[in-house]
């Protein structure tokens, strides 16, 4: 006859509970509870009776993930990095970290490795030809976390050189186009601008007279900010105004005189043929 004491409505006995727990260390007392037809807090007796830890107990395989994710992380120790572990978060780590100096210790270290390799890395894979490559062999810039490009220096200098020369342009290809300033003009006849190797129409992205009045009102303004006499200065730059406004208005002027003699020539040549 079997004399072995049972614990659960389905007569588990304490070896059975023992290795059911063991076998799922992750399940919950909830869990266990709702599956044996008893309480959290019925389970959560039996495992201190049977001496099995909780699941919030101390767990080295689980304390590996976590470092692992820790340093795969940003320095910055949030619940995020534990999202889909079961029955693991943030404030058990911080319950782990208070009860053990080492524990600490290592998360303080996995955490500041992190951070390195984010904003200080020795080395990063390029994101075009996807080679781990030293730090250096990265130009600078203003974004990022590390305040590097994306691309090393090779990749970059080859993908200018192949806009550079896609964009090579020796003759216009356009035989009309917008001016950047005088867009309300519409399109304007393409020899009313300047040839420009570097942009896809052959022709720069200004017209003619805005430039021509932009240079003869910057130099106007050089000429009398450089003054040394302090009050000639001051009254030579008030007479001066506005230049960019001066030189606006007057380039459009100009454009749209050059304007009325071209439609004017190409009627004629329409008339007479």
């Amino acid at each position: 006859m079997d004399n072995k004491k049972r614990f659960t409505p389905l007569k588990l006995t304490k070896e059975e509970i023992i290795e059911l727990i063991l076998s799922d260390p992750s399940k919950t007392n909830i869990e266990w509870g709702n599956e044996w037809g008893v309480s959290r807090e019925r389970v959560r007796q039996l495992r201190v009776r049977f001496g099995i830890p909780s699941v919030k107990a101390f767990n080295h395989d689980v304390f590996n993930e976590a470092l692992k994710r820790i340093e795969n992380g940003y320095g910055n120790l949030n619940a995020s990095l534990f999202n889909d572990m079961p029955n693991f978060g943030l404030r058990t780590l911080k319950n782990w970290m208070a009860n053990d100096e080492n524990i600490r210790r290592a998360v303080e270290s996995a955490n500041q490795k992190a951070y390195n390799n984010k904003y200080h890395p020795l080395q990063k894979m390029c994101s075009q030809c996807e080679v781990v490559l030293p730090i250096d062999k990265f130009y600078s810039s203003k974004t990022g976390r590390d305040k590097k490009m994306h691309k090393c220096i090779d990749c970059d200098i080859k993908t200018v050189k192949y806009y550079y020369d896609k964009r090579s342009v020796t003759e216009p290809t356009v035989d009309k186009k917008q001016c950047a300033i005088y867009k309300d003009l519409g399109e304007l006849p393409a020899e009313f601008f300047h040839k420009s190797r570097k942009t896809a129409t052959g022709l720069q992205y200004t017209c003619k007279q805005y430039g021509k009045a932009y240079s003869k009102y910057k130099n106007m303004f050089l000429k009398a900010n450089a003054i040394e006499n302090p009050s000639q200065k001051i009254a030579e730059l008030k007479f001066l105004g506005d230049w960019k406004l001066k030189a606006y208005n007057e380039g459009k002027e100009n454009l749209i005189k050059d304007l009325e003699i071209y439609n004017a020539k190409v009627e004629g040549q329409k008339i007479f043929g």
